[in-house]
């Protein structure tokens, strides 16, 4: 089956957005070419037509926003590696990276993101946890809409519309 749905991800090609670009904070008094650039790789981790998104716990930027696990590209990393080692820290779990998906650049008060998403399953055996979130869970596309992204994440949301709706029409779903 992953083999399959790794065959229709490359097949979706046509929904691929090279780089999509958001910028909220025309009032900010930081110059944007004063800002520190932070790269990030995240998973969207697609099980049949549900995928797992993760709620930032209380301590952290944007505490109570839901994203797409992942986290910061250490110096000398593949996003790709990147991907799977945060999913394991932050998730218990391993993870499949099937295709590159999407990237955004998302410009915060004193930084721009730069995150990759990664199409993903679990490996056989693997469930995730929660460990350094609040909570996660699976949903479907139609729940995007009531869900409250992280501004960052929102970028993705009409494309994984899209994909998910591709992958429902699927002999195998």
């Amino acid at each position: 089956m992953a083999e399959a749905t790794s065959t229709a991800l490359q097949d979706l090609s046509q929904l691929q957005v090279a780089t999509t670009t958001a910028n909220t904070t025309a009032n900010s008094t930081v110059d944007p070419s004063d800002k520190r650039i932070v790269r990030v790789a995240a998973g969207m981790i697609i099980d049949g037509e549900q995928f797992l998104i993760a709620r930032r716990a209380g301590a952290r930027h944007l505490a109570g926003k839901w994203e797409f696990p992942g986290g910061k590209i250490e110096h000398g990393e593949s996003p790709v590696f990147a991907c799977k080692r945060e999913i394991l820290e932050e998730l218990g779990c391993e993870i499949a990276v099937d295709s590159f998906f999407l990237n955004c650049h998302y410009e915060y008060e004193d930084f721009i993101l730069s995150m990759d998403l990664y199409l993903c399953h679990l490996l056989p055996g693997q469930s995730p946890h929660c460990s350094e979130h609040s909570e996660i869970k699976f949903i479907t596309a139609d729940a995007i809409d009531s869900i409250d992204f992280a501004p960052a994440d929102i970028q993705f949301l009409p494309n994984i519309k899209k994909l998910m709706a591709s992958l429902s029409h699927t002999p195998w779903n």
